[in-house]
């Protein structure tokens, strides 16, 4: 269980009590109202003027509500779109693309399935580091805040609000990049070889980008855009180490290439960026691509990931990725702003 989600069962166990009462506390308060209230003609009190603004509103609202006003309003406008015409080799589409408004947030090529097969040993190969981080694999599966709350100090009692700013980051990560997954098709290691033989529950659904590998730069993304407004990624970071570190873990476990973790990581950076913007009143981010068919090293041969190749990545020295410089204007997000600024108080007041 995440260090978010521990604390929204403790939520919910709390509401339980004043949303769905058992009988005999509905019964007792018929009989207090009763006796106190009696037979008298109800009157209502003079109203009061609603004083507060949307975003202030939104904070009382119960944490799931809120969660879904939120990712309503983040939504709007978030496109993923495919190119045609197809992979031959597939029928799969060869590029999605993230569009946000007019602007476009990551463009994603698929690497052919030529170059998956001729990664699979390398997949295989990772199967030796498989005892050292089996607990690790396992509760990543599920929980990716403890890790990060390890690095900068996420306290459930002191950063309500930087942990459900993280939780809905992570709800709309989710949505983005099934759709980008459904749109590219690709395999995974388990269906090249019988002999992969997970360590955890293959997913069902497509490979490429990696789920966990986009969830995990995003969160980064955000917590350094709280720590450092406007810093740029650093692949020696210990955020982004974190970052390629689970991504890595899911090679390690079977069910991804090192192109899908690239490719999240990519994916994950923009959606970070992205969701800071929307939080300014005047907000930018520039476009990105990658582009899975130049993921290689010398001769064509597979290559790997880790944060010294996030490194080349990030910083314009891999021909596969591309950070843009020109940035496109978001549409600002009043209710998320709220909620990002309650989460930038709790930071900048940490040490009090």
């Amino acid at each position: 269980m995440s260090l978010f989600h521990a604390k929204h069962a403790k939520h919910a166990k709390m509401s339980e009590a004043s949303e769905s009462a058992p009988l005999e506390m509905v019964l007792a308060l018929m009989r207090s109202r009763d006796a106190i209230s009696g037979t008298e003609q109800l009157v209502g009190d003079p109203p009061g003027p609603v004083i507060l603004p949307p975003g202030d509103r939104l904070m009382r609202m119960h944490p799931d509500h809120r969660g879904a006003v939120l990712l309503g309003e983040l939504s709007e406008g978030l496109a993923v779109t495919h190119s045609t015409p197809d992979d031959p080799q597939t029928g799969a589409p060869v590029t999605a693309t993230v569009s946000h408004g007019g602007g476009t947030l990551v463009t994603i090529d698929r690497p052919g399935l030529s170059q998956f097969r001729a990664a699979v040993p390398l997949v295989g190969n990772y199967a030796e580091l498989r005892a050292d981080r089996a607990a690790e694999i396992e509760v990543q599966t599920g929980s990716l805040l403890p890790f990060f709350g390890s690095v900068v100090m996420l306290q459930p009692d002191r950063c309500d609000r930087i942990t459900e700013m993280l939780r809905i980051a992570l709800d709309l990560t989710t949505q983005v990049v099934m759709r980008v997954k459904l749109a590219l098709a690709c395999p995974r290691p388990t269906q090249f070889s019988d002999r992969m033989q997970p360590i955890i529950a293959c997913p069902a659904h497509p490979s490429l980008p990696s789920g966990h590998a986009t969830q995990a730069f995003c969160l980064a993304t955000l917590l350094t855009g709280l720590r450092t407004p406007g810093a740029p990624v650093a692949a020696t970071d210990q955020l982004y180490r974190l970052a390629c570190r689970i991504a890595v873990n899911r090679t390690v476990a079977g069910v991804h290439f090192p192109a899908d973790s690239a490719a999240g990581a990519v994916l994950g950076i923009q959606l970070g960026r992205w969701l800071l913007a929307r939080a300014m009143p005047v907000g930018a981010v520039a476009a990105a691509s990658f582009d899975g068919r130049r993921f290689v090293d010398a001769g064509d041969q597979p290559r790997d990931f880790h944060y010294g190749v996030l490194d080349l990545m990030v910083t314009g020295k891999d021909g596969s990725t591309r950070f843009g410089t020109k940035a496109d204007f978001v549409a600002p997000a009043p209710l998320w702003s709220a909620l990002v600024a309650a989460a930038q108080r709790e930071w900048d007041t940490r040490w009090s």
